[in-house]
């Protein structure tokens, strides 16, 4: 079993998607293992995120090619095409988005969670996203977008990208979480 952390952030949070968002990862077989409802403060949202040159930068990257795909000028839109000063603008206005409200934490787990969880997310940049993922579903938001309202793009759900990001992810939000196994009627559908 391989476990996955989710966060749904606070403009999910703010037009009532939360059980739209439980609901999605439910109906695959994934399984609830913690859930928790805070307002985390600023430290705890920068310490979420490496936050270190080297991520900022990819960050940056990130942003850049984002407006690549969507055709946007980036040095245009955001006054620089330089990496690391756009991660750290991108790192900065993700505080000021994860402090908009309450979020809720959670963790999933079941085979394959991290690669299902991403999938059904869909890309970070919902525009770019697939149709039937919850990005797609429920926002049009892109770069361009979101940069002409000096704000990053609103993704409303987190969903770890690895296993060592997971691993990081869990520990940082749940400490002193004992995880005890509980069984489903679906599980045995699935884990005979």
């Amino acid at each position: 079993m391989e476990r996955t952390l989710i966060i749904i952030k606070p403009d999910a949070v703010k037009r009532g998607l939360i059980g739209k968002v439980i609901e999605t990862f439910e109906n695959v077989g994934l399984k609830l293992m913690a859930a928790k409802m805070l307002r985390p403060s600023s430290d705890v949202i920068k310490n979420h995120y490496p936050g270190t040159p080297v991520w900022i930068k990819e960050m940056g990257e990130k942003t850049i090619a984002s407006f690549k795909q969507s055709g946007g000028n980036v040095k245009e839109k955001m006054g620089t095409d330089d990496p690391q000063k756009l991660g750290q603008f991108v790192y900065d206005r993700l505080v000021k988005y994860w402090m908009e409200g309450p979020i809720i934490v959670m963790i999933w787990s079941g085979p394959d969670a991290i690669q299902i969880a991403r999938k059904l997310r869909g890309h970070t940049i919902p525009l770019l996203s697939q149709t039937g993922t919850l990005h797609s579903d429920y926002s049009f938001d892109s770069s361009t977008l979101s940069s002409s309202l000096d704000r990053v793009v609103k993704t409303f759900v987190h969903a770890s990208g690895s296993k060592e990001e997971a691993e990081r992810e869990i520990k940082y939000w749940f400490p002193k979480m004992e995880f005890k196994n509980y069984e489903r009627e679906v599980d045995s559908l699935y884990l005979v």
